[in-house]
């Protein structure tokens, strides 16, 4: 069976799919992973090279920090204070045609967002 994986953890509620697909549904965060795959930037690094203000830059890194497509970490340069830096974390991202039917045909039934799971 085929899943979408973060770091090992399966993702198998179509909430969390949907989600991670409207976040890489924009081109420019798109071209933030591209960036970040060559190595971790700094935010102003990055709004420089893609040409955004900080805010934006900041706004989309958040948003990717969120789908846990990168991570944020403290980095120390000899001779200058902490900057905080963003990195790809590893992810894989196969959707196929049994996966989305997976998602509608579990054993474990759906419930609305809101409610709890209830074993009978």
């Amino acid at each position: 069976m085929v899943y979408i994986i973060y770091d090992g953890n399966v993702v198998d509620r179509i909430n969390e799919v949907v989600r991670l697909m409207k976040v890489l549904a924009n081109p420019i965060r798109l071209e933030m992973l591209s960036s970040l795959y060559a190595g971790p930037k700094h935010v102003y690094a990055l709004a420089k090279e893609m040409r955004l203000s900080y805010p934006l830059a900041l706004l989309y890194l958040r948003s990717l920090e969120e789908a846990e497509l990168v991570e944020s970490v403290e980095n120390k340069l000899e001779g200058e204070r902490e900057k905080r830096v963003y990195r790809i974390k590893p992810f894989k991202l196969e959707i196929t045609p049994e996966f989305i039917n997976s998602l509608f045909n579990s054993p474990t039934p759906r419930t609305n967002e809101g409610e709890k799971d209830e074993q009978v």
